[in-house]
């Protein structure tokens, strides 16, 4: 740090009463409230404090208007929780409120753009890996990463250089990224509690990261869902999670709770959401699911995060996909600590076992026959929703319901070949980099399922509308009997919601030939 210049205050400020910076403080704040008092007093405390998260993006005043929300006087922290909540928030720190959606938040100070969503400790490889959207083919030749830990009492932080990885996606001019910051032997098992990125030793970070992820079971994590309604349960881990990328434009609440209870039906014990836009009706479906789960009602955790892009001149960045592949990327690594096993798809997509009741039996004996593997890999195949074929004995609750599961029964015969659209199911210890289709790198092998053992059934509009059909009832036949009370208990939740059904319509099929 250059002579003269004054330690940065990483984590308290040196306010006043009224929460505002004091300029006739010219001592370390360390002096106030020594090392990372303020965090061990959050963690200790947590469970009085009445807030479901901390910030993603932490400056040198947040963690104050987290303080203060405990209505204890500690050190100079002495602002009653009704004033921080409600007058202060916006005098205490520039970022968004409390319980407001969290976008990426760009990194000032470097010589080329780049976003971040979120800071993750990587335990099994000792190491901070910072969620990113940078410029493609950019090389930062001389990035840090700046960690700060709470034994370092001069809050001086420790410069290490950072390995910056695109992740394979399309040509544009934006692409997703990883920051891994390594986490010296020297720091014993020390985990930071906090990153910044800068481009020389001399620099100090505009904005420092929370690091997340940094105990496996604590329900304090820092990017909460934003439709976390209560103090949430402590997060356990679950056989199955299931992510789902960058929900944009959805309207379809009815297609959503089908997703999550066919989820349930096959194991999963977590759903995570990616929220780009929703509407109205999904927003109540979801908050419903959170609200459920929070206060022991419902046993499927589910999960919403925001996504909201960076948005340049006015315009969203582009990127494509809504940088789907970033937020694969983001929830292996932030619910991989919590997961046995992950799968990564869409909202019209179903990974369907066809031999065994769940994924569960599925995964147990195919690891007997291969047990290399670390992906299950299910081929693709279309059942069309212009052409609505309900299964027998659920014609009614098929159009009571709007369930694509129950009223579409007809498919194309043509099954994709394993490197055309698949999905997979995976175990994510031994896994480095996932992509959309395929494992990117890993340590192990991918099984191709044979087309009779599980199928990956693609509930959209056609790919072609003149492609050969056959019926196939097997997926109504497995699950129907069991998914039909399951609309009902949740449609009966949200009675006072107008949930509106589309009706799947013939198509036009006159040019076929």
């Amino acid at each position: 740090m250059p002579k003269g210049k004054r330690k940065p205050c990483i984590i308290i400020p040196c306010l006043d009463v009224e929460g505002q910076h004091d300029p006739n403080q010219s001592q370390s704040c360390e002096t106030l409230m020594p090392g990372c008092d303020v965090w061990r007093h959050l963690m200790k405390n947590k469970e009085k404090l009445n807030v479901t998260e901390l910030p993603t993006i932490t400056d040198t005043t947040v963690l104050l208007v987290h303080a203060s929300n405990h209505n204890e006087t500690i050190g100079r922290i002495n602002i009653t929780a009704k004033d921080a909540s409600e007058q202060k928030v916006e005098k205490l720190t520039n970022v968004l409120p409390l319980g407001k959606p969290k976008n990426f938040e760009l990194v000032a100070g470097l010589s080329s753009k780049l976003y971040v969503y979120g800071a993750l400790w990587q335990a099994d490889r000792r190491l901070v890996r910072l969620i990113s959207i940078k410029v493609q083919n950019y090389n930062f030749r001389n990035l840090l990463c700046v960690l700060y830990y709470s034994s370092l009492k001069n809050q001086a932080g420790v410069y290490v250089k950072p390995v910056v990885k695109e992740l394979h996606t399309y040509k544009s001019p934006y692409t997703s990224a990883s920051v891994s910051c390594p986490v010296k032997q020297e720091n014993g098992n020390e985990v930071p509690l906090f990153v910044g990125l800068v481009e020389s030793q001399t620099a100090t970070p505009k904005r420092i990261f929370v690091v997340e992820n940094r105990v496996r079971d604590d329900s304090f994590d820092v990017k909460q869902a934003d439709y976390v309604i209560e103090t949430p349960k402590r997060q356990v881990k679950v056989d199955f999670t299931v992510c789902i990328p960058a929900l944009h434009g959805m309207d379809n609440a009815v297609q959503v709770m089908e997703k999550l209870e066919m989820n349930r039906l096959l194991g999963a014990g977590r759903v995570v959401l990616y929220n780009n836009s929703i509407n109205a009706t999904v927003d109540a479906l979801l908050r419903m699911y959170a609200k459920e789960f929070a206060e022991g009602r419902e046993s499927l955790e589910v999960i919403v995060l925001p996504w909201k892009l960076p948005i340049e001149n006015e315009k969203v960045i582009s990127i494509p996909y809504f940088a789907q592949q970033l937020a694969i990327d983001d929830c292996m690594y932030r619910y991989k600590r919590l997961s046995t096993y992950m799968i990564f798809n869409d909202l019209d997509e179903l990974l369907i076992p066809l031999r065994h009741a769940n994924w569960s039996g599925l995964v147990a004996e195919r690891r007997k026959l291969k047990p290399q593997s670390i992906g299950w890999l299910f081929r693709c195949t279309v059942m069309n929703k212009d052409r609505p074929s309900p299964g027998t004995g659920f014609e009614e609750d098929a159009l009571r319901y709007g369930s694509a599961v129950l009223g579409l029964t007809m498919r194309d015969q043509y099954v994709f070949p394993p490197s055309d659209r698949p999905k997979l199911l995976v175990d994510p210890r031994d896994i480095e980099e996932m992509g959309v289709h395929l494992i990117w790198s890993g340590k192990g092998t991918t099984d191709n399922l044979p087309v009779d053992v599980g199928l990956l059934f693609h509930y959209r509009v056609p790919i072609n509308s003149c492609t050969p059909q056959i019926k196939d009832t097997r997926v109504v036949d497995k699950f129907g009997k069991r998914l039909v009370p399951r609309l009902k208990d949740i449609w009966s939740k949200m009675k006072d919601v107008p949930l509106k059904i589309k009706p799947f319509v013939t198509g036009d099929k006159s040019t076929c030939t």
